[in-house]
């Protein structure tokens, strides 16, 4: 044979033995990080480790006769999308978890677990501590008699929403301890083989939980079960069927009413075409202590971290809670005697005593279902007393004020905090607030101390020099210089503030002109603008009292006025003359005109009118004076004359003897006048 025959034929040898081989392989489409995927026939014994979990199921695994698929204890199956039935079983499925390592079937709400289609009595499924949720049915109907067995303990069946179809199993069927929570039950019947549903715990039923359509020589027995908030008929004989039959004593029903119970189970008392009655009495007044409980998650807390007598311990149980029920109480014993149930899930407690406790709590459901928790506390002794600190500053203060004391004790806690001030009365903080200073002095006395919660009593504190100042300092103003009338001064004005306060002392001293503008006061002020000028002024202490604004006027005239009398003039003796002074000034005003009109008369005003009686030459003299007294003086001088000294001459020489005669005449009637 040559060597390209001998290649061939190794290569067609390889490839059917490839092909042989593979229909004993279970088919594994993927092995990942996100799991394994798998479906189709297992044609040999096979186990599904947790280390290849999860395991996704793409099409229905079928497991041919003879052969076992063996899954590990922690295994978690899910149906994949498109999945009506997860497994077709004609050989055999042993699937034990423990208690803390359970197997976990999920249908994703949409698929079968078991189905026995087409098989003989080989088909046998054997699960203990598996979780199976969120599918239809655990054996679901095939449409014709169904033949192979199952075991069914220490499970979790969470809502399955169609009933298992146990039809004439070749072996007994055990469906015991297990936890039903929101799930269908089974359709039962039987020819030899019996149907053992025992230590079963059913919560929230969907539809009836067990139905019994034929039983001609094994029998269906219900045991030992719980029923809790079920809801319409849970046991059934269908009507019509001669050989339905069922044992249902010593179950316990969450009720001794046997008209309630009678409403939960369909018999012959309602249907006369039924094959006879379900005998359910004596019930269990309790649970069967072999039957599951509702499971409940019992955790606390409790702080602080370290612990002492005379101190507040908190106890939290928020983190209990149920999966399938509510929390109705928590009991809790602090293994010193004191026991307290409430609703609530938080609680303090204070132990008197150092020692070792243990604290046992129990958390009760709505349905009666209890589990506890415990551990255990060190509680010590506190022999060190709080520190107490205050916040006071040290400085002035210019109104009533707080001093807050504030404690810290790291074991038992502060249980009061206490002062008295100016050595009167004890006050508690708690009772009376924080120390509030409300007299005035530069010497209050804060004395303070502080009490733990074992009874440690602080050193007292004896806080001195507290000042407070509310009343604000008083000023005055001093002036100093040449005075002259009406409070003016007629020179430069030096100015002084003067400040005084009781308690706090003066901190500074101000002065301004507009009562906007400020300046720090350090020495005296020389006012020397004419005029009226305002100072204003205010102090502020040292506890930041401030001072209202005063004011002080200061009139300075320095300029002497201008007396002004006018011009000389001559006048006619009887005639009358005005003397007119206003064109007299002064930088701030004239304030009195006085007139000497040289004839021992005198007058006084701006204007004032005259006449002189005889004739000749007189001075006249006007004085003016301004506000602060200064004088100025002016002179003009009139002179006066008599009409017939001054017209004679003309009249002779114009008219004649005979005008001066009348003329004369004339003169002499007007004197005699």
């Amino acid at each position: 044979m040559s060597l390209r025959k001998l290649i061939v034929a190794f290569l067609l040898f390889s490839m059917f033995s490839l092909a042989s081989s593979s229909r004993f392989l279970p088919r594994v489409f993927a092995n990942g990080s996100s799991g394994t995927y798998v479906g189709g026939i297992i044609w040999e014994n096979t186990t599904w480790t947790l280390e290849n979990s999860p395991y996704i199921i793409t099409e229905t695994v079928q497991i041919p006769e003879r052969i076992t698929l063996t899954i590990e204890p922690g295994v978690v199956i899910n149906a994949g999308p498109g999945i009506r039935n997860m497994f077709l079983v004609h050989g055999e499925i042993y699937a034990h978890g423990t208690a803390d390592k359970m197997i976990t079937f999920n249908g994703e709400g949409r698929s079968n677990f078991f189905s026995a289609k087409g098989s003989e009595m080989d088909a046998f499924v054997d699960l203990e501590h598996c979780i199976i949720k969120n599918g239809l049915s655990l054996w679901p109907p095939t449409g014709h008699v169904q033949y192979g067995h199952f075991i069914l303990r220490y499970s979790k069946l969470i809502n399955l929403s169609s009933y298992s179809y146990v039809w004439y199993p070749r072996s007994d069927v055990y469906i015991e301890h297990n936890l039903f929570v929101d799930s269908a039950g089974f359709s039962i019947g039987h020819n030899g083989p019996s149907v053992y549903i025992r230590y079963n715990l059913f919560i929230r039923n969907v539809g009836v939980l067990v139905e019994n359509w034929a039983s001609y020589s094994g029998q269906t027995v219900v045991q030992y079960n719980s029923f809790i908030d079920t809801s319409g008929i849970v046991l059934k004989l269908p009507s019509g069927y001669d050989h339905a039959a069922m044992i249902a004593t010593e179950n316990y029903w969450s009720t001794t009413g046997t008209d309630v119970i009678d409403s939960m189970i369909y018999d012959k008392n309602d249907d006369i075409t039924c094959a006879g009655f379900i005998e359910y009495l004596p019930i269990l007044t309790e649970p069967h202590p072999d039957t599951p409980t509702l499971p409940l998650i019992v955790n606390f807390t409790y702080s602080p971290s370290v612990l002492y007598a005379n101190s507040t311990v908190i106890f939290d149980a928020s983190a209990s809670y149920g999966p399938y029920s509510c929390i109705a109480n928590y009991t809790w014993d602090f293994g010193d005697g004191n026991k307290t149930t409430l609703m609530a899930p938080i609680i303090t407690h204070n132990y008197a005593n150092p020692g070792s406790y243990e604290v046992i709590l129990t958390v009760t459901d709505e349905f009666g279902f209890k589990n506890s928790t415990s551990t255990t506390i060190v509680v010590l002794r506190d022999n060190n007393p709080p520190l107490t600190t205050h916040d006071y500053d040290g400085l002035w203060h210019n109104k009533d004020f707080m001093i807050t004391l504030s404690s810290i004790d790291n074991e038992t806690g502060v249980a009061e905090n206490y002062y008295r001030i100016n050595d009167g009365p004890v006050r508690a903080v708690s009772v009376d607030g924080q120390p509030v200073i409300t007299t005035e002095s530069a010497t209050n006395t804060l004395e303070y101390w502080s009490v733990d919660n074992a009874g440690n009593e602080e050193e007292h504190h004896i806080l001195t020099g507290i000042k407070l100042d509310k009343i604000p300092p008083s000023s005055s103003l001093a002036k100093s210089g040449s005075l002259g009338e009406n409070d003016w001064y007629v020179s430069d004005v030096i100015v002084s503030v003067n400040s005084a306060d009781s308690l706090s002392g003066i901190n500074n001293i101000k002065y301004s002109f507009d009562n906007v503008s400020w300046t720090q006061y350090t020495d005296h002020i020389i006012i020397s603008n004419e005029g009226e000028t305002t100072v204003y002024y205010r102090a502020i202490d040292n506890a930041g009292n401030i001072e209202p604004a005063k004011t002080g006027l200061i009139k300075i005239d320095k300029t002497i006025p201008v007396a002004n009398a006018g011009s000389d003039c001559i006048v006619m003796v009887g005639d009358s003359i005005v003397f007119d002074a206003s064109n007299s000034t002064d930088n701030i005003g004239i304030m009195s005109y006085e007139w000497d009109f040289g004839d021992g008369t005198t007058g006084t005003g701006m204007q004032v009118t005259k006449s002189y009686s005889n004739p000749g030459t007189y001075t006249v003299t006007l004085t003016v004076k301004d506000a602060a007294g200064n004088t100025a003086i002016a002179t003009l001088t009139v002179t006066a004359k008599d009409w017939l000294s001054v017209n004679l001459p003309y009249l002779i020489a114009e008219g004649g003897l005979a005008i001066v005669a009348i003329a004369l005449a004339v003169w002499v009637i007007k004197r005699r006048k």
